[in-house]
């Protein structure tokens, strides 16, 4: 509860003092960013490290036009160590050791790699059964060489009904970290499909990096551009 405490606090501080346009996240203290991501469906990816976790681990935070949704930290195998649920906020962390981890090394030496894992949260248990493959080792967008992946998964709740999902991601294989890409859910019969394919790579120092303003495909208001094209170069 300690460090969910710190992290809404960090929240409220980011968004209680950047009072310009856009706002900027600042992460918390001996932490350092290392990669904004403008996604399509108005979402915008922060990543960044911090010096008191373990080599590899990394945090990532996705903001959309109503602010921050989701934070998450994984390891240098791309495993889910903690993962939040922001307002109303909701914590669950990796039932270890998983019966068949995720495995970024596996996935990028092989290039397939199949996975079993539960995670714990206030008031269930999830457990994810599926595989991830890579499907193109030299897709380019926005200058950044990514790994595309295609992914099939069955989630499993002991409070929440159950559905399987399948879609694309992408690694940054430099960070050893998944982002984004489509999506299909199938509930019972009940289809949803999104996109949240990247679109520009914001580095440090650059105008909007750690920006918690999405740019892409949000009402005019919420949003300066609304183009989905730019950056993508794939």
């Amino acid at each position: 509860m300690r460090r969910l405490a710190t992290i809404l606090a960090v929240l409220v501080a980011s968004a209680v003092q950047a009072q310009d346009d856009p706002l900027v996240f600042t992460p918390p203290p001996g932490c350092v960013g290392d990669l904004t991501i403008q996604q399509r469906s108005c979402e915008v990816m922060h990543i960044y490290n911090c010096a008191a976790d373990t080599a590899g681990e990394r945090w990532n935070i996705v903001f959309d036009a109503h602010g921050p949704r989701y934070m998450g930290k994984v390891d240098r195998e791309t495993q889910w160590l903690e993962s939040y649920d922001l307002f109303p906020t909701k914590r669950y962390v990796l039932v270890q050791p998983a019966d068949d981890p995720l495995n970024l090394t596996e996935l990028m030496e092989t290039g397939t790699d199949s996975y079993d894992f539960q995670r714990r949260g206030p008031d269930e248990v999830q457990r994810f059964v599926g595989y991830d493959r890579i499907v193109s080792e030299n897709v380019v967008i926005d200058g950044e060489t990514l790994l595309k992946t295609e992914f099939s998964m069955r989630r499993e709740s002991t409070k929440e009904g159950d559905f399987t999902m399948a879609g694309t991601e992408y690694v940054v294989p430099r960070l050893r970290h998944f982002i984004s890409g489509t999506y299909r859910i199938n509930r019972d019969g009940a289809i949803e499909e999104w996109d949240l394919s990247p679109i520009d790579f914001i580095y440090p120092g650059e105008p909007g990096f750690f920006a918690t303003t999405p740019l892409y495909e949000c009402e005019p208001t919420l949003a300066r551009y609304a183009s989905p094209t730019k950056g993508t170069d794939q």
